[in-house]
């Protein structure tokens, strides 16, 4: 009974994919989703961002160490001129490998079909397209994504798929009426940052047609396998970073993406990588940040010494280098600040906000965990727009053209926005100040979050080998 299971999954699967290849969206039903779990949870492919618009990674699980390659062609079936890209693998704490390969030479406004190869494992054929303008894309962003496999702290394997399929099709929903090239997920991928969690994240098939760009959350800290499940390009080579991952970056036509780490409090590392990643690209006229951790929403009184701290850090950081917007998670509360300046509004939020004098932060609520709280909190002050009464689950579609960023707030279900503003710059400096000079206050912070930093890892350390009982060295753990 199993094996026909499989066979006639394998068989939705084969025809669900060859008609993706012609009609870009994805019809969310039990069955489509009963199939794509059965195929694709295993090795888990997913696309993560390349450096540019010319290149994008791939990943996947294996249980045998080979050199892992991926074979490309403009062709449906892989038919005719074929290139291979070659990559390499590692060792998961779980025992499988994990397999990287970057796919480099992509042109604008083609469709490129791909499959993945390591010993043992041969994919199915996906797809990706490459966008017409690479001023003009879409991206959505969500955060606090939440995938578990934890109920009442016993591994549950329907709590896994059932949270895997919320996230599947919320993102199925947002990817047929709006036709992302990127996703933007702002940490906390995963509650536990169990390899299985990360494996139902990436059995959507939306993400082997477009890239996910994640951050790292305090859950995703919980574990190790964020670290191998990854492929991310330009990362950070810190003093001190986390254990798990690394500050990157990426570049989309003019918006430069700076995607860090808030869990690590080693603060010259996270200015030195924001420094390095803006003189690298000098020419970008966006410039957008993302974290997990909120910083001016508020909305949890017992939160709020931490997020003063993590404001010190990255508050002046966004300011001396232009951040135009900064998107975060955490608090679950759907909110977007002022224009923000030196800890301070310089603006009212507006619906449409030009040559703005600071930087947007902006938090979304969870995908699977969604609060609800009639509290506005207490930051009012830094408040531009808060919608949290409602539990339903939000996403956000940004449009980016090369003069204005768009940001549409969605429940899912519904086809209208809640809300929405544009951010227009008219110069590739906007309104931002001229000139900056850092406060001597603001290196100290950072020097004494540097060596926090690097004491909380030599605790990590501790606490990673009594939990996993594994041998791992302690300069990988320290120093990462």
């Amino acid at each position: 009974m199993k094996t026909t299971f499989k066979r006639i999954s394998a068989l939705i699967m084969a025809v669900l994919i060859f008609v993706t290849a012609f009609v870009p969206s994805y019809a969310a039903t039990d069955l489509l989703w009963e199939a794509s779990w059965e195929k694709e949870y295993e090795n888990a492919v997913i696309l993560f961002p390349g450096s540019d618009n010319s290149e994008m990674n791939v990943s996947w699980y294996s249980e045998t160490e080979s050199q892992p390659r991926v074979v490309v062609s403009e062709g449906i079936s892989l038919t005719g001129d074929t290139e291979t890209f070659t990559g390499y693998c590692v060792e998961t704490y779980d025992g499988d490998f994990s397999n990287k390969v970057t796919i480099t030479g992509l042109e604008a406004g083609k469709t490129y079909y791909y499959r993945c190869y390591s010993e043992g494992f041969e994919s199915a054929i996906y797809s990706f397209k490459t966008d017409e303008d690479e001023n003009e894309f879409t991206a959505i962003y969500m955060t606090d994504i939440h995938i578990t496999h934890k109920n009442n702290d016993v591994l549950d394997e329907e709590e896994l798929k059932r949270t895997s399929g919320i996230f599947n099709d919320t993102l199925n929903e947002a990817y047929i009426r709006h036709i992302p090239s990127l996703l933007l997920s702002a940490g906390d991928q995963a509650s536990e940052g169990l390899e299985s969690e990360y494996k139902g994240l990436a059995s959507s098939l939306v993400l082997k047609k477009i890239p996910v760009a994640t951050t790292i959350g305090n859950h995703d800290r919980k574990g190790v396998a964020y670290k191998t499940f990854t492929n991310m390009p330009n990362q950070d080579d810190a003093m001190v970073s986390s254990y798990i991952g690394d500050d990157y970056w990426f570049r989309k036509g003019d918006v430069l993406f700076l995607v860090v780490d808030s869990n690590n409090a080693s603060g010259m590392d996270h200015r030195s990588f924001v420094k390095d990643a803006v003189k690298a690209n000098p020419d970008a006229k966006w410039k957008v940040m993302m974290a997990h951790h909120d910083l001016y929403s508020g909305r949890l009184p017992n939160r709020e010494s931490e997020n003063q701290l993590l404001r010190w850090v990255w508050g002046p950081i966004a300011d001396e280098f232009g951040i135009d917007l900064f998107l975060l998670g955490h608090s679950h509360y759907y909110t977007v600040s002022n224009p923000i300046y030196n800890q301070k509004s310089v603006a009212d939020y507006q619906p449409v906000m030009k040559d703005n004098e600071g930087t947007v932060y902006m938090v979304s609520g969870s995908i699977t965990r969604p609060r609800d709280d009639d509290e506005i909190g207490l930051n009012e002050e830094w408040i531009g727009y808060a919608n949290v009464p409602d539990d339903r689950i939000i996403y956000n579609v940004l449009d980016f053209t090369k003069d204005s960023i768009t940001v549409s707030s969605y429940y899912a279900g519904e086809r209208d926005a809640f809300n929405s503003y544009k951010i227009i710059k008219t110069t590739y400096e906007g309104g931002h100040p001229d000139v900056i000079i850092p406060s001597p206050i603001d290196g100290l912070v950072r020097f004494i979050g540097t060596i926090y930093a690097l004491f909380n890892n030599i605790g990590v350390y501790s606490d990673l080998t009594e939990k996993y009982g594994f041998d791992v060295s302690f300069f990988d753990i320290v120093f990462a």
